[in-house]
Parts: C-alpha cells; structure tokens; sequence
C-alpha cells in the first residue's frame, strides 16, 4: 500500500509524527543511559541505534508485520528484530504498542484517497471512499478492531469531514448530516464487526453494496420531505 509520506531520517517528526502525541524523540548525544557504553563513548547502543531510525521506518515496518501475521501478533521486541536495533532504540520515537496502533491506523488511513468533488455524484464518491477504507483494514487484520476502539485519528478526522461535505451536498444541512454520517458509520462498519465475531457471513462488494444503496435511498427520502 503506497505512503505518500517521504522518510526522513534523525530527530526530525515526520507528517503522522506531528498529529499523533506518543512518540518520542531520539536524545541529544550523552544525554543518557547505560553504564559501560556511556563510560567509554558518552552514548549508549540504543541512542546509537534510535539516530539511525525514522519514524516513518518504524511505521512501515509494523504495517508490514501487520499485513503478514495481523497488529495482535508482534510485540515491540517482534518490531525491534525486524528494524535490526534494540527494543529500546524503538521507544525512543513510539511509547508503546499502543501508541505504534494508533500511528498505524492514521497511516492507513492517510493512504485512501479522498474522491475528488468533481469526480461524480455525492453517494459514488461516498461508495469510493468507504469501500476504499474497508479494503485498506481488510489487508491488515486487526486494525479496524483497534480503529473502533479509539477516538479518531487526524487522517480519520479529515475522512470524516470529506463524508459530511458529500452529506451536505445532497442537501442535509449541518446537523443532519452529521447524523446521516453516525448513521452510515454504524451501519457500514458494524457490519464489519458482525462479520468478525463470525455472526454473518463474511461480505462481497455486491452485499455492501446492496446497505449502501439502501442507505442512500433512506437519505435521499428524507431530504425529498424537507423540501
């Protein structure tokens, strides 16, 4: 899945780095740690190893482990392996497994495209986006767990603006279109989570489709009575 983010290397915080508050920064050199590395060189390994690092780098490769064994099945130390430094190295940018999630999930996010507005009608760029998204949380199981168990991302929250807009143009005003947005979220991803817990069957393009245009029916029904 392609990142449109550019690696960047040293202390520097990366474009996901700056909406997200769990990272860390790798230290000034001599600032700390470990007693015989610090003696004899005034730097420890993983402050060594962490300037070698970017956050990008560490972002990539747990959407990588991801991708291949799902977001339950690596720990930090199963991170840390992969990028070849010590655990330590990692926290240096990332707290906790629970901050890299979250950083993973505003990452996938951030790669779907928004439908550019000229692009066709309201509800077929509404389609694009969430089939899009679903497809993107498809390729790396857990994350849409994760995703629903947290409050919105900054990539989540730009979604959910572009979501609303296309409410608003079929011609919702601002409150009721935040309440056709809930309304579709609930609608779209819980049946993905039905379809986890192994209560439905698991969905084709063709079934969510059938709840999409059903929901877009409901909306445009609406909208007809208000005018």
């Amino acid at each position: 899945m392609p990142n449109p983010r550019a690696s960047r290397s040293g202390p520097t915080k990366p474009a996901v780095a700056r909406s997200v508050d769990h990272q860390r920064q790798p230290p000034p050199a001599g600032r700390r740690t470990s007693p015989a590395l610090e003696r004899a060189s005034g730097r420890s390994a993983s402050a060594d190893q962490a300037d070698r690092l970017t956050l990008d780098q560490i972002v990539e490769t747990g959407l990588r482990l991801t991708r291949a064994h799902g977001v339950e099945s690596f720990t930090m130390r199963t991170l840390a392996e992969e990028l070849g430094v010590s655990a330590m190295a990692t926290y240096y940018y990332v707290s906790s497994k629970d901050a890299l999630v979250e950083l993973l999930i505003d990452a996938v996010v951030d790669a779907v495209p928004i439908p550019d507005p000229g692009s066709g009608r309201w509800s077929e760029r509404l389609w694009q986006q969430n089939r899009a998204t679903r497809k993107a949380f498809a390729a790396h199981p857990g994350l849409a767990d994760a995703l629903l168990a947290r409050p919105v991302t900054p990539a989540g929250q730009r979604h959910v603006a572009a979501s609303v807009a296309m409410l608003r143009e079929a011609g919702f005003d601002e409150r009721e279109a935040m309440q056709a947005y809930f309304t579709f979220e609930a609608c779209m991803f819980g049946r993905s989570v039905i379809e986890r817990s192994q209560r439905a069957p698991v969905s084709n393009d063709k079934a969510y489709r059938w709840a999409f245009d059903t929901l877009v029916a409901g909306f445009e029904a609406r909208i007809a009575l208000r005018r």
